[in-house]
């Protein structure tokens, strides 16, 4: 069995839904897709990491470079992959 990730989402602010009176904050979804099995994940505009797609596995790497970013976790969801790479980039 395969999983998929998410399809893409470009790293947006996107303004949340709430109550008229109460004020609304910016959200920024903090990954793109860029291959069939590689995300890029961001913060403030900047590359901080990447989540990978292994079989049933969501492998999640530090770094600004793919090709030298590092392993942090692997988790079996897709989002707990991408807090690992933001709380790695903190």
């Amino acid at each position: 069995m395969v999983m998929e990730a998410p399809l893409s989402r470009p790293g947006r602010v996107v303004a949340a839904t709430a109550a008229p009176s109460a004020p609304v904050a910016p959200i920024e979804i903090p990954w793109t897709r860029i291959d069939i099995d590689l995300y890029e994940v961001a913060r403030d505009g900047y590359i901080v990491g990447y989540v990978e797609v292994v079989g049933s596995v969501f492998v999640a790497l530090g770094g600004t470079r793919y090709d030298r970013a590092v392993e942090v976790a692997q988790h079996l969801t897709f989002h707990a992959a991408v807090d690992a790479v933001l709380r790695r980039s903190a």
